[in-house]
């Protein structure tokens, strides 16, 4: 089985040496990259290297660091290759500059307004070239309330088959998480080792295990 597994932050970039990025790792994803390679599977990892140290080197391993840098990987990946499953766990930038500054924007600047637009959807892109891939997408909130529905939301739009749902509050001092299907079976998983097992069997059998 062929898996694509991404992870880590994207890069925006600002000028030629400021970015706008987020806090997140790639942790999870390198956690189940390594996890669906012990069961036996074909990983390809796409990751930004900035926080992650290094992979193993069964694991077939592509960096990224911006934004633009991921959309091009997996748009070529996706032309060239067949994967079973795309496990997209990489926390991708929501907005960018419409257009880099160039060199350096100098100090002393009273005030610096940056106008941001949308970023093209990834997950959107992944399941328009991976049409017959398993496709497992993650969605974070802030708020608990409602976090079930806009996750189930999110599925249903980008026609993915497993969505991972984080609420950032459950993030802050260990890990919860809920993995919901697409008729809308919840399952709770208390951590990254209970995330990988889960995902594995909805992997196996296209849903979540009965309850």
């Amino acid at each position: 089985m062929n898996i694509l597994v991404t992870g880590g932050a994207t890069w925006i970039k600002v000028d030629e040496v400021r970015v706008i990025t987020n806090i997140f790792t790639g942790r999870t994803g390198l956690y189940l990259a390594k996890y669906f390679k012990r069961k036996g599977c074909n990983v390809t990892f796409v990751f930004n290297p900035h926080c992650l140290d290094s992979i193993p080197k069964s694991i077939r391993a592509i960096p990224f660091r911006y934004f633009d840098e991921l959309k091009n990987i997996l748009e070529k990946e996706l032309k060239l290759n067949h994967y079973d499953v795309i496990v997209h766990s990489a926390a991708v930038s929501d907005y960018r500059l419409r257009g880099a500054l160039k060199g350096k924007i100098p100090s002393g600047k009273k005030e610096l307004i940056l106008k941001l637009v949308p970023t093209p959807k990834l997950i959107k892109i992944i399941r328009n070239l991976g049409r017959n891939s398993f496709i497992i997408q993650f969605k974070l909130e802030i708020e608990k309330y409602g976090l079930i529905e806009k996750a189930y939301q999110s599925l249903k739009n980008n026609k993915s088959d497993l969505v991972v749902a984080n609420c950032w509050e459950d993030l802050k001092s260990s890990y919860k998480a809920f993995i919901i299907d697409k008729k809308k079976n919840v399952q709770e998983v208390y951590s990254l080792k209970s995330l990988g097992y889960f995902l594995w069997e909805g992997i196996k059998t296209k849903a979540l295990p009965s309850q």
